[in-house]
Parts: C-alpha cells; structure tokens; sequence
C-alpha cells in the first residue's frame, strides 16, 4: 500500500509573498519527479484556492479543505484533527506554524530565524501587550516544530548553522535546499517589445533610470536607510529614482510617511504587486537591483534579477554572500553613506554594470526549483522508509 503524504499549502500563490513562491514550486516539481506515483498525496488548501488547484494539477492530488487563518487558536486546535483524518504518514508544513497538538510524523520547511532577532514594539503595528503574547508563542510554536521534526529544510548554511547553535539539535536532522530563480524570470526566454516596455512603465508611472527593490517592507529590510542613500547619491546622479515593489505590508503607510518626511517623494515610487511577467520586465529595464536587507533566509529577488540580465547591488548581512558569491556587489548595510558609494559605482559604470550581469547569468545556474523538489523528495522516501 502507498504511504501518504500531506502537503499544508494553505499558504499557496504569490499573494503569500516568498512562501507562496516556495509552495507553488515546490508542489510544480513534484509533479515532474520520476516517483511521483510512489505516494498518494494530500494537499490541505483553503477554499479560496480550490478551484485553481484542481484545474492545475487535476487528480495527481487528493484535496482537502482547511480553511484556518495562519497563526490562529483554530490552526492550532482545529487543524490537527483533518490531518489525522487525513491518515497521513508523513507531513510537510513549508512555514514553522506547525500545529502543536499535531503528533504524528512531519517535516517542516523553516526559511530563516528572522523574528528572533529582528524584534521588539519598533517591529509590530500592534500594542506592546498584543506583541509580547504573540512574541512568545511563536517562540513556543517554532521551538516545538523544529525539535519534533523529522527532518527540517533550511534554504541556506547559514540558516543551518543559526538553528543548529540555537536550538541544540543534530545538524544532521537539518538538510539545505536552495531555492531557484522560476524560468518566467529569465531574460534568454523571454523578451519584451520596446511597446510592451514603454506601456508597463508608463502604467506604474516609472521614469528611467531606476533602481529596483522587490521585497516587504519590513524593518529588518532596511528601506529607511534605502531612502537615505538614494538621496546622498541624486547629488551626485541628479535623474536616478528608486523603484519598490511590494505586494502587502503592514508597514506600508509608515514606508508612505517616512518618503514624504525624507523629501523623496518625486523619486521614490510605491507600485504595489506586480504580476511576474510585468515585474520580469521590471527587472530587466532597471540599471541595478539593490537589496538592503539586514537579515535574510536566501534573498530570492536578488537571483530572480540575475535571471533577468540585472546586475545586483546587495547587503553583505546574514545569508548573502553564500548566496550570490561574486555576482552581487555588497555594502555594509548599516551605511547609507556606503549603500550611495556602491549605487553610484554602478550606476556610472556600464562596464561593471555588463561585468555583474555575467556574473549573476553565471550564478543562477547553481540554483533551481527543480533540485530543491528533488532534494525535498529524497528527503520524503529516507523518512518514510524508516517507519
């Protein structure tokens, strides 16, 4: 008999941001694996995204309904007792909001350990009261999803090494699966007509030259000191503007605030989300990509941009040199004054600027959505194998 397993994608499609993208590649790869049909497969999905996902991948699924808001008292009580319906033998949770009460067999993804140290009333637009509480079960929540798990992926060392000191536990347990650029992004397959350019940059009213940020605009991405820079390096390039993309933020309007009380706001623009094939050609009218961020997991925009023949401009923090090696040329993120040096370097530089874009075509070639799956797939059999 076929063991089962579960796949919670209650957070699937690109709305969710960076874990969307990994459950939606992550659930595409699958499907193309030489023992697909080794399993049976569950997927746990909100109603909402039913329809959509029947229509994609048919009957290569079996679905069921699990409409729980994530990080809710109902995804902690109510969810375990459709999934132990579900007569699973295996689990994968791609988020750390495993359900405590759950008890049987599970993976958990864990992409970084951001909120441990990106942290405190500066980080919430709730009450100090509100925060601590959630501070401290997701605490509790985390700490139970890595101990208890069978297997935990990391996508990066340096997210290993984070979780291996922190929490004690054998490396071994941890296994890394790099995440990829999609191929919608790569500008060898897809080019865009001097139209088609002229009319996406006039509908999010965007004047060239600009620098590109696609990301949230969470504290610990740093924009502040963004914002900063862009202004010391208009004083050396007078036409450069900042482009940032930002599909939903809770800090949104403080973003708003803090452009207008910077002066910044003619050439600072906000877009909101955009669709893949329209960002595609974001990234690949922008002189430079720039990623201000104070901590990440991987950095996925960043590669998404080298797929799309843009070069990078990067913080050197956390995880971001083992990513991007030489494709990206790294500030200290601490230093508007050094983020200006390095936008103007590159800005000014079309030889440097063509010397990155090799690079970073170069570098996204040592990643892909297809060995992550696969690597997540070995994973699956060695787990279910040992029961």
């Amino acid at each position: 008999m076929k063991k089962i397993i579960g796949l919670d994608i209650r957070m699937y499609g690109l709305k969710h941001a960076g874990i969307g993208r990994y459950t939606t590649n992550l659930l595409d790869e699958l499907t193309k694996t030489d023992s697909f049909n080794r399993f049976r497969w569950v997927l746990f999905v909100r109603q909402e995204d039913l329809p959509k996902l029947k229509e994609k991948y048919q009957d290569k699924f079996h679905y069921i309904k699990a409409n729980f808001i994530h990080y809710s008292l109902a995804e902690q009580l109510f969810f375990p007792l459709i999934i132990y319906k579900a007569g699973c033998d295996l689990v994968h949770f791609p988020h750390f909001n495993v359900p405590f009460l759950y008890r049987k067999n599970f993976v958990v993804t864990i992409h970084d350990l951001i909120k441990h140290y990106s942290r405190g009333p500066q980080t919430t637009t709730k009450s100090q009261f509100i925060y601590y509480i959630k501070f401290f079960c997701y605490q509790l929540i985390i700490k139970n999803a890595i101990k208890r798990a069978r297997r935990v992926f990391v996508p990066s060392k340096f997210v290993k090494k984070q979780i291996t000191n922190h929490y004690q536990i054998n490396p071994k347990k941890i296994t890394v699966t790099y995440e990829g650029a999609s191929d919608k992004f790569s500008i060898l397959k897809f080019q865009f007509s001097n139209k088609e350019k002229e009319e996406t940059l006039k509908k999010y009213q965007i004047e060239r030259p600009y620098l590109l940020y696609v990301g949230s605009v969470y504290p610990h991405k740093n924009i502040d000191r963004l914002i900063e820079a862009i202004k010391t390096a208009r004083k050396e390039i007078s036409q450069i503007n900042l482009v940032i993309v930002c599909s939903r933020s809770i800090f949104w309007e403080r973003l708003r605030k803090k452009i207008s009380s910077a002066g910044a706001k003619n050439y600072v623009k906000l877009t909101g989300f955009v669709p893949d094939q329209e960002l595609a050609l974001l990234y690949q009218e922008a002189v430079s990509f720039i990623f201000p961020s104070l901590s990440e997991g991987f950095g996925l925009p960043p590669l998404e941009a080298m797929a799309s023949g843009c070069p990078v401009i990067s913080s050197h923090a956390t995880c971001l040199p083992e990513i991007y090696g030489k494709a990206a040329l790294f500030f200290d993120p601490f230093d508007p004054q050094n983020i200006a040096k390095k936008i103007i370097k590159m800005v000014k530089n079309k030889k440097l600027q063509d010397q990155y874009r090799a690079r970073g075509f170069k570098k996204t070639k040592k990643y892909s959505w297809k060995k992550m799956a696969k690597e997540t797939f070995r994973e699956y059999r060695l787990v279910t194998s040992n029961q």
